[in-house]
């Protein structure tokens, strides 16, 4: 748990933690309606971090999550045929 030394209602110090890990005070994440699991946008800005909520973000996050699942059927639909393997295998032997 991040340690927070508070300054005023809009503005605190947050300790680093491993990994540059911070946490985002209880009352804001309410405020803003932050929950666990939720993608939030950062920027760096000069020497400042500015961090927005998804209702502030106009567009999607460029990325999505996958599930187990999903990521081993694109890995069973990436699969070379054994046909394919085999020729693939004998073309790269004939370039040693």
């Amino acid at each position: 748990m991040a340690q927070v030394l508070q300054n005023s209602n809009q503005e605190e110090w947050l300790k680093v933690l491993g990994k540059g890990m911070v946490t985002l005070p209880k009352k804001w994440r309410d405020e803003l309606g932050i929950v666990n699991g939720d993608i939030v946008k950062a920027k760096k800005e000069g020497n400042k971090v500015v961090i927005e909520a998804k209702s502030q973000i106009t567009s999607t996050a460029p990325y999505r999550v996958y599930s187990t699942d999903e990521i081993n059927t694109f890995l069973e639909d990436d699969k070379l045929s054994e046909e394919l393997t085999g020729k693939v295998q004998k073309k790269l032997s004939a370039l040693r």
